[in-house]
């Protein structure tokens, strides 16, 4: 993909990508909502069967935690910019490194355009891809969830600062309610004034 000038160009790319054996089961591309020059960008890895159906993030009982987390945080779900690592449902099977290799170019240009001032991945493989590519050692997300890193930039623009808080991500609260409380603290004691948190590294 040659580097992209607008988001309805990048898109225009996922919508017609056959790169991986994904796009065989895309109803619609799931690619993202908010505003783009929002400030926090939320990232989760890969969009459900509800979102498949309809092109919307986050619905569901996981769209409705997501937005008490939001509420719990002050947070307007509006004001921010949300998406996935990849654009199409894995309705069978797990997502590995194929699907992860075909669609980061997309979210990479995402980032490029909003150039948002905090990025927060949402679960175990979004925090290793934005890991990856800001070049920040590798933890598990129980040991790093709800802390704030800060980076230096990517190899597209070294200048750029860049805050990153893993949060684990709302549908392994669901599956594990015993995480619940605890999901629910990492986003109570987030504090977005001024670029900071009450959790830092």
């Amino acid at each position: 993909m040659r580097k992209p000038g607008s988001l309805s160009e990048i898109f225009d790319a996922v919508e017609s990508c056959k790169e991986c054996k994904l796009h065989k089961f895309r109803e619609k591309v799931v690619f993202a909502e908010g505003k783009d020059d929002a400030r926090i960008m939320l990232i989760g890895l890969s969009p459900g069967k509800r979102e498949n159906s309809t092109g919307k993030l986050f619905i569901g009982p996981a769209g409705d935690l997501l937005n008490e987390l939001l509420h719990l945080a002050k947070l307007n779900r509006s004001s921010l910019y949300i998406t996935n690592i990849v654009k199409c449902h894995a309705p069978t099977y797990s997502i590995g490194e194929e699907e992860i290799a075909a669609c980061s170019k997309y979210l990479d240009a995402q980032i490029e355009i909003i150039k948002p001032e905090i990025l927060i991945p949402l679960g175990t493989i979004a925090t290793q891809y934005v890991f990856g590519k800001y070049n920040l050692p590798g933890k598990r997300i129980s040991e790093i969830h709800g802390k704030l890193f800060s980076t230096a930039g990517d190899l597209f623009n070294p200048g750029s600062r860049i805050k990153i808080i893993p949060m684990f991500h709302p549908a392994a609260a669901l599956r594990n309610p015993a995480l619940l409380n605890t999901v629910r603290k990492d986003w109570q004691s987030l504090n977005f004034e001024e670029g900071k948190t009450n959790k830092a590294k």
